[in-house]
């Protein structure tokens, strides 16, 4: 352990990187769509022939700070900036919105730090022990495991634990358009070639999460005067946060570090599982959503915790837990460093030179991070109308970063109005997200354990305690839906009925595959659609005749939300037919004139800027290939 500690400090080079790769991280993490797995692509290149340690210390400490980047654009503009950070928007927007971006930027900070610490102790302990972990967690443990994470995210759904189910399985349904992982039978997507790989998961997180967020910023200030919000709050005041709550933070760091460990699993779902355990573990369940503290500090300790539980098997196995791992573990064996058990036997310097390297580049972020602070929170002043545009193209520039298909466009269009429509009428999104993320590990561990156990694999003793923790979750949402109904709910027949079609459609393409390939989607389609139709039942026996009638629905946010999503359809369209550039420049030009009200040489200037902004980073700066739009592509033919 020490002998690597000197190793690096007495290495220039390596502190270099270090130095070098944390900025890029945190940016990259800041930029929805980008994230590690993109940052890795584009860098690897120019690392080929350097030292392959300086190398890796310049690859693992640039992805291990992503995630500590990721909280700017979810807290200061509800965009997250890759799937785990959704977590965080849920709670860190709303104390932006109320004036609190300074403490919700603290509290991220501190417990990102105390997570990524704690996670370097979880790598360094579990060492000598990772071979032993990871074979008690086979496929079955690995199945059940999603199970919990859906029900239990499910079962915190603000008392509406049908809506979460349903939710959870749209999710697992979503997850399943595309070939399927065991037979490669293509499901849900017809001649569709661009669903053939299934729905990018960045792409659906951001129409889900991110768009609902951009409209209520904008309509749900349609009628106050000066739409700027003053900061109340410092950075200190979310790093006491943290220590008031440090319990919460070792728990949520440990549950982050063991999620990261499992192989298949996911360590995206580590946000979820640590969000859900914060809402289980509180006094005051119901106001988780409305700007709670630990809503941020949960999902950001366990992000960061879980890197180091991802190294254990990445590097001493060769085992990744996560898409994110998988990519670091190819840009490893392209440098030439070969993890295995040879890494603790015969190159164990080099193994705690990258267990010091996650430690220094948790602590390099937190001053990069305190020094930008409060540069970042100026956007908070921007009022929400003038923001809304260029929000609007980061989100779609980031979905495009993520699929690189200009369909991504039509699918963060359907998927946005969607999520909207989820939070208008009080259905949550988290489980629809966790399914997302959890459906294919879930698919590919039922279909192994069902291939060596058979149905017995539900009887093993580790199988049976998951098995009592599901049923526990259920149990303790059934409870609470009973205790905290909601009597303002509203039923939203539109939503409601699309659900119905979705399950009802999807169970029946089902049963025209083969049965490995049917089994999950087809339960899922199932009880889905049972849940979302006994929800409608007990929904409308319920509310109250106020609440039927639809008084309850203010017009004037009616409206502003129905012009918002006029404005989102105008958007994607310009995407589409004249691709990011000049699209997106020339949809925001108009927003500015027809909106906003400038004038036309602002508003020419600023969509003129944003076209450069455009071309210079990602023609130029990047190298990528833009889509430059359909329309062009049919005049020039």
């Amino acid at each position: 352990m020490l002998e690597g500690l000197l190793a690096f400090l007495a290495q220039p080079g390596l502190l270099a990187a270090l130095l070098l790769a944390v900025p890029c991280g945190l940016i990259a993490g800041a930029i929805p769509g980008v994230g590690g797995k993109l940052a890795i692509v584009i860098a690897l290149p120019f690392l080929l022939g350097m030292d392959p340690l300086v190398a890796a210390v310049f690859l693992l400490a640039m992805h291990a700070v992503v995630h500590t980047g990721g909280p700017v654009p979810s807290i200061l503009l509800g965009v997250p900036g890759s799937g785990p950070d959704a977590a965080t928007v849920l709670d860190g927007h709303p104390m932006s919105r109320r004036g609190e971006a300074h403490r919700a930027l603290g509290a991220a900070l501190a417990a990102s730090l105390a997570g990524g610490l704690i996670g370097v102790v979880c790598l360094a302990a579990f060492l000598p022990f990772a071979d032993p972990l990871v074979n008690a967690l086979g496929p079955p443990q690995r199945f059940l495991l999603a199970l919990l994470g859906i029900s239990f995210i499910a079962s915190l759904s603000d008392g509406k634990l049908l809506r979460g189910l349903a939710a959870g399985c749209l999710g697992l349904l979503i997850a399943a358009i595309g070939m399927d992982p065991i037979n490669g039978v293509v499901r849900f997507s017809g001649d569709l070639l661009f669903l053939w790989d299934g729905v990018d998961m960045i792409t659906a997180v951001i129409a889900i999460f991110a768009l609902p967020e951009i409209l209520q910023m904008v309509a749900g200030r349609q009628s106050a005067s000066p739409e700027a919000v003053p900061q109340k709050t410092r950075l200190r005041d979310g790093v006491l946060d943290v220590w008031r709550h440090r319990l919460l933070v070792i728990r949520t760091s440990l549950l982050g570090a063991l999620v990261g460990i499992v192989p298949g699993l996911g360590g995206e779902a580590a946000s979820w599982m640590a969000y859900g355990h914060a809402v289980h573990s509180s006094g005051e369940p119901k106001s988780f959503g409305t700007g709670r503290v630990e809503g941020v500090i949960a999902p950001e300790a366990a992000n960061n915790s879980k890197e180091g539980g991802s190294l254990v098997t990445t590097l001493l196995i060769g085992l990744p837990s996560s898409s994110g791992m998988t990519i670091l573990l190819g840009a490893f064996l392209t440098l030439g460093i070969m993890p295995g058990p040879a890494m603790l036997a015969e190159n164990l310097a080099d193994t705690w030179t990258l267990v010091w390297t996650l430690v220094f580049a948790n602590l390099v972020s937190v001053a990069v991070f305190i020094a930008g602070a409060s540069v970042l929170t100026r956007v908070t002043r921007v009022p929400a109308r003038l923001l809304f545009p260029f929000t609007l193209a980061l989100a779609l520039t980031g979905s495009y970063l993520s699929a690189f298909q200009w369909q991504a466009f039509i699918i963060i269009a359907l998927l946005g109005t969607l999520g909207f429509a989820m939070k208008r009428y009080k259905w949550a999104r988290a489980p629809l997200a966790l399914g997302l993320i959890l459906g294919q590990p879930a698919e590919v561990a039922l279909y192994q354990s069902l291939a060596i156990w058979g149905p017995g694999f539900l009887l093993q003793t580790g199988s049976l305690v998951l098995l009592i923790l599901i049923a526990g979750s259920l149990v303790h949402g059934i409870r609470r839906a009973r205790s905290e109904r909601d009597t303002d709910v509203r039923l939203g027949g539109g939503l409601s009925v699309t659900l119905v079609a979705l399950f009802s459609g999807a169970g029946i393409l089902a049963l025209d595959y083969p049965a490995e390939t049917a089994m999950l989607p087809a339960a899922a389609a199932g009880v889905g659609l049972a849940a979302v139709l006994l929800d409608a039942l007990l929904t409308r026996r319920h509310r109250p005749i106020e609440a039927a009638s639809g008084t309850s629905i203010q017009t004037g946010a009616r409206t502003g939300w129905r012009g918002q999503l006029y404005w989102l359809l105008g958007f994607c369209s310009a995407s589409i037919l004249l691709g990011l550039s000049p699209g997106l420049p020339l949809a925001t030009t108009l927003y500015l004139l027809r909106v906003v009200r400038l004038s036309v040489a602002q508003a020419l200037l600023t969509g003129a800027l944003m076209f450069v902004l455009f071309e210079a980073i990602m023609r130029w700066g990047l190298g990528l290939s833009m889509f430059r739009g359909l329309l062009p592509s049919a005049i020039g033919t």
